[in-house]
């Protein structure tokens, strides 16, 4: 930057500067003296230059015979160009401004306007598909194709009629328009439109896998599907619930459920694109001429482009998949019984661990009693009888006094029985039991006395008289009692010995649903001890059956019993412990204790089918081993009947998910304890059952940037903080990320394909909230996250439940990545931009951003843009290698508010010349919280829509080179191309001379400055034209050799700029000064006859000056009547 002397800038040098339009009325008005005036070396003289440097260089042409030229013309970015008004001047100069239009615009007077869809898409598509091959003969046809569709193809333009009848003049010229009929005929038929997406309508369908595997399922998509998303299940390709498909083609997917699902939920999204096009839009770009007139437009094509695409997401398809498992049966008899009282057993009916409750149907249950057989006891049969044995006869017996029983009857003097008349013996007693007495069939009287051998009467101890009575024993038939032999026994095995001996069966107890369904009482008929064995039947088949010989399906008569009733549920951190309810009979002189084991029981198997899971229970016999124990006490002791709790100990993480107990009854008779009875292991009334807590989490579905987001963990089962744990939760994002995984199973349809995985890892983790603290079931809210504009796209969220035990941290569950309910799609506002593309140096310019999209709307948030422009390079305009940094950054405009969507304009920045002539234009919208800011968009570096060209104007030198003392020395400036037209800036040239050694080198600084010679204050410069420096008077002083430098300023509000600063030393700026006895130098040589030359051209060129200057008057005033010169995109 120069600064000048302000007052000298001000008033100006003591001789005034004319305008080119000034300088020729007052060379008309000195035409009676042009010859002399030519003769003048120092008159001042401004003109107009007659060959301005072209802003649009011309591209490829073609000549023809008859003078014609076609051509193109080559944009600021390298882009061709075409003329579209034939009749308009050719545009030699600057382009002025570009917009996009879907017409051909008129002007007023001359034209009208051209609005032909089709043509206009015609026009797009020839100039993107041909007009920027750079082969000549395809743009000359592709520029009069266009020519020719303005004008509907028809002769009604004076102008073009005369370039088609020079054209048709010459072979070459026919086959032009050969050609361009062929260009015309393709873009009717290849012009198409760019096509709107048609949305994908197919759904997606699920169905069980063709396999028939239970656990799998099949899941098939239409084209254009992106991605599916699974819940309730995992894809089996990747192993995730979200997998990315290509959208080429439909295919299937095959979907593992998850453990537990009841439902199998698949969704997904589309994407469809429409086909590409060309819109019927061209970017058309006013221009000047070289002398500043309006020149011809031009068009550049928009090229060919493509609706947006179209997206969407399938409605959810979705499979009832719970998998349907048996209840689970166990029993419970009565632990102890009495003889002649009752016992019972009871079948206990719960729902399965895993799956959904599918009951048995038209289900009874069936009991059995088995009596267990010890050496020496009676056999009893299934009625619980004694079983006795063969039958014998022996006389009978009084039930109540046990003496034998006899049958009496009447007997004659000599003892023989007295009969009656059918021949039977007579009865002592008759049917009412009173003694009978009459007459026998031989006319005996009965009863007969009985006298001894005086004949006196026979009297009985109570002297009353007996009678003659016979009598025989009565007899009757026994049986035995069977009794179990020591030999029986040990021939048996357990199995056999428990089964042997069925007392009881009670059948058809209906079994509906869960429960408990027991016997009616029975009778207890015998001491010993009773094993129950229950079993159900559903419609034919077996599908429960207890095992004999369990403790829990033990009745002990007579003798102590024992059932016990752990803790049904508690959560991590409580305390657990068993219940046992001992009864029955106490041995006298004997000590009883009991004692409590606790065992790990297994995990259950996470992969396994619900019915599987059912199926391998009832066949793996349940493990209480020191390898599973976690807690044993020791003996408590009992006094007698009742309930005994044994010691407890704190549930912990490690112990699983349900604790087996097991009891143990201990009796001491002083040779040391001894069991007499142990529990059985996986009993389900001795489970205890570790409640886990569930989790389900729902993120904010979507937000603009700058919005707060948030997840939500609904937390269920067994969790509360206590002294033994605590109990905290994290919530992390991720940013989408997919990575490779192997297929598992080859069948998988896509298994040839690169699967992908969703992937939650350290290198993609966006963010990770602070712990918090969890007390109970509920709600859990993650703090809130501002959404960070880097974030748009998908943010996973992943929650962690972790367990806090004293000083140890464990890590209970993590949620799955990718999950379409854990994820929050984050969306920031799109910013397109259009910056002013051509100007003068000078000219204001501006960049307008239009924001679309949400704007957050968090409460005390603004959002502003600000612009900046940077130093560009044209050559590496709309390439990757642009860059925009604080070395070549040049301003900063703004900010300003964006209140809502819409355009918001920078403010206006002179496009100052140290700018140089490519100005990179970059927005960036800001999110403002307070003194936060977040950046929510930034602009690319060197984008062709950003980029502002500042064509400078060039500026060529003539120094009055060798003259003597007592001559005038001076400089003339000759200023062509674009200067900016703002009334509030001020051009200014400054000429500079300095010395010049005698080996002609040149020094251009203070101490080789002459600065009598110079200007500057300099010559104001309104336009394009031929400027010429203050006129010194030489002296002696100056003898010597010099050279000038121009320098063009510009000034704005009292700054100076500079423009253009000549070349130090540049020959045609070289002035010699001699003194006058010096023989003058010759300019062009040595001929001596030169000078006289000279004269004589001087001469003639004053004539043509006069009848150039009336030649000229006339021109004016012509262009003042009517529109630019009419040259054309072509040359004739």
């Amino acid at each position: 930057m120069t600064t000048l002397d302000p007052w000298r800038i001000r008033h100006g040098s003591a001789r005034t500067r004319t305008s080119v339009r000034g300088s020729t009325v007052r060379l008309l008005r000195r035409l009676a003296g042009v010859t002399a005036a030519a003769l003048l070396a120092g008159a001042a003289l401004v003109t107009v230059d007659a060959a301005p440097t072209e802003a649009l260089p011309r591209g490829e042409s073609v000549s023809f015979s008859g003078g014609l030229t076609i051509s193109n013309f080559v944009m600021p970015d390298g882009r061709r160009a075409y003329c579209i008004e034939v009749s308009m001047s050719e545009p030699t100069g600057r382009v002025t401004g570009t917009q996009r239009s879907s017409i051909l615009p008129g002007r007023s007077g001359a034209f009208s306007s051209w609005g032909d869809a089709a043509g206009m898409r015609q026009m797009n598509y020839l100039i993107d598909r041909h007009g920027q091959s750079g082969d000549a003969w395809t743009a000359a046809a592709v520029q009069l194709t266009i020519w020719r569709m303005r004008e509907n193809f028809r002769s009604g333009n004076a102008h073009l009629n005369q370039k088609i009848a020079t054209l048709q003049s010459s072979q070459r010229g026919r086959n032009l328009i050969a050609a361009s009929d062929s260009l015309y005929a393709e873009a009717k038929l290849r012009a198409h439109p760019p096509t709107d997406p048609v949305p994908v309508t197919a759904a997606l369908e699920l169905s069980s896998h063709p396999d028939g595997s239970p656990d799998r399922y099949r899941v098939s998509y239409p084209k254009g599907t992106t991605s599916l998303t699974v819940v309730g299940g995992t894809f089996v390709l990747n192993g995730a619930s979200k997998i990315t498909v290509s959208t080429g083609e439909a295919s299937t997917r095959d979907v593992l459920r998850a453990p537990g699902a009841k439902t199998v939920e698949v969704t997904g999204s589309w994407t469809a694109a429409g086909a590409l096009g060309w819109e019927p839009q061209l970017d058309i770009s006013s221009t000047t001429t070289a002398a500043g007139a309006i020149g011809q437009r031009v068009a550049v094509a928009t090229g060919i482009s493509k609706r947006r695409d179209a997206t969407g997401l399938f409605p959810a398809v979705a499979l009832d998949a719970r998998q349907w498992a048996p209840p689970i049966g166990s029993s419970l008899a009565q632990p102890s019984a009495e003889l002649g009282g009752t016992m019972v057993d009871a079948l206990i009916v719960a729902a399965p661990e895993t799956g959904d409750l599918r009951m048995w149907p038209d289900a009874e249950a069936e009991f059995t009693a088995y009596l267990l057989p010890e050496i020496g006891a009676r056999k009893y049969d299934q009625e619980w009888e004694p079983i006795l044995g063969e039958p014998y006869d022996a006389q009978a017996e009084d039930p109540e006094t046990g003496r034998a029983l006899w049958t009496e009857w009447w007997a004659g003097a000599d003892g023989s029985a007295l009969l009656d008349a059918a021949g039977e013996r007579i009865p002592v007693l008759d049917a009412e039991g009173r003694p009978s007495s009459g007459v026998a069939a031989d006319g005996t009287r009965y009863p007969v006395p009985l006298t001894d051998a005086e004949g006196a009467p026979v009297l009985d101890d109570d002297g009353a008289p007996m009678h003659a009575i016979g009598r025989d024993p009565v007899m009757e038939s026994r049986r035995a009692p069977v009794i179990w032999s020591a030999e029986e026994i040990a021939a048996m095995s357990t199995e056999e010995r428990c089964t042997a001996q069925p007392v009881h069966r009670q059948s058809g107890i209906r079994v509906p649903g869960v429960g408990r369904f027991s016997t009616d009482p029975v009778r207890v008929r015998s001491g010993g001890t009773i094993h129950w064995v229950e079993r159900v039947e559903s419609r034919g088949a077996v599908v429960h059956e207890g095992r004999c010989g369990v403790s829990n399906e033990t009745t002990r008569i007579g003798q102590p019993g024992v059932v016990t009733r752990a803790l049904d549920e508690a959560a991590v951190g409580e305390e657990i412990y068993d219940v046992a309810i001992i009864s029955g009979e106490f041995a006298p002189d004997a000590e009883y204790s009991v004692g409590f084991e606790a065992y790990r029981a297994p995990e259950a198997d996470a992969t396994a089918t619900a019915e599987r899971a059912a199926r391998e229970t009832a066949l793996i016999e349940p493990n209480c081993s020191a390898e599973t124990i976690v807690f044993r006490s020791a003996p408590v002791p009992v006094d007698g009947p009742g309930e005994v709790r044994s010691p407890g100990f704190t549930a912990r993480w490690e112990h699983g998910e349900a604790i087996w107990w097991v009891e143990t009854l201990y009796i001491d008779t002083g040779d040391g304890p001894e069991p007499v009875h142990r529990g059985e292991c996986g009993l389900s009334h001795e489970t205890t059952r570790i409640g886990r807590p569930a989790v389900e989490t729902e993120a904010t579905p979507a937000a603009a940037a700058g919005d707060l987001i948030s997840d939500i963990a609904r937390i269920s089962g067994r969790i509360e903080a206590n002294d033994a744990a605590r109990w905290e939760l994290v919530f992390s994002g991720y940013r989408e990320r997919f990575a490779p995984v192997r297929g598992t199973e080859s069948g998988e349809p896509g298994a040839e394909e690169a699967a992908e995985a969703p992937e939650c890892v350290a290198d993609n983790r966006l963010f990770e909230t602070r712990p918090i603290e969890v007390t109970a079931p509920g709600a859990v809210r993650s703090e809130e996250v501002a959404a960070h504009p880097d974030w748009v796209g998908s943010v996973w969220w992943v929650e962690s439940l972790w367990l806090v035990q004293g000083e140890k941290r464990i890590l209970v569950h993590e949620g799955d990545c990718g999950l379409a309910n854990e994820t929050t799609v984050i969306s920031a506002p799109e910013v397109a931009t259009e910056a002013v593309d051509i100007v003068a140096v000078g000219d204001l310019i501006h960049d307008t951003a239009t924001v679309s999209g949400p704007l957050s709307s968090r409460p005390g948030v603004q959002h502003e843009v600000l612009f900046e422009g940077y130093r560009g390079d044209a050559r590496l305009t709309g390439t990757d290698d642009a860059e925009c940094g604080a070395d070549n950054l040049l301003f900063t405009a703004g900010p300003v508010p964006v209140r809502e969507v819409g355009s918001v304009e920078s403010p206006g920045v002179t496009a100052l010349p140290e700018y140089g002539d490519t100005i990179w234009w970059v927005e960036t919208l800001v999110l403002r919280d307070g003194d936060d800011s977040v950046v929510l968009h930034r602009g690319r570096c060197g984008l062709p829509n950003e980029t502002t060209t500042v064509q400078h104007p060039e500026v060529r030198t003539e120094s009055a080179g060798s003259a003597t003392v007592g001559e005038e020395m001076y400089d003339v400036a000759i200023v062509s191309g674009a200067l900016s037209a703002r009334e509030d800036l001020e051009f200014r040239i400054l000429f500079t001379a300095y010395a010049r050694s005698a080996a002609n080198e040149m020094s251009c600084d203070a101490h080789s400055e002459i600065a009598d010679l110079g200007d500057q204050v300099g010559v104001m410069v309104d336009g394009p034209g031929r400027y010429e420096s203050r006129r010194v008077r030489l002296t002696e002083k100056h003898v010597g050799m010099g050279g000038f430098v121009e320098t063009l300023v510009m000034i704005e509000r009292g700054e100076t700029h500079v423009v253009h600063v000549g070349e130090c030393g540049a020959q045609s700026e070289a002035f010699e000064v001699r003194l006058r006895e010096s023989a003058p130098l010759a300019r062009t040589g040595g001929d001596p006859v030169q000078p006289l030359l000279g004269i004589a051209a001087a001469l003639f060129l004053g004539g043509a000056c006069a009848a150039g200057a009336v030649a000229l008057r006339t021109r004016i005033r012509r262009r003042r009547r009517r529109s630019p010169d009419r040259m054309q995109c072509s040359q004739t």
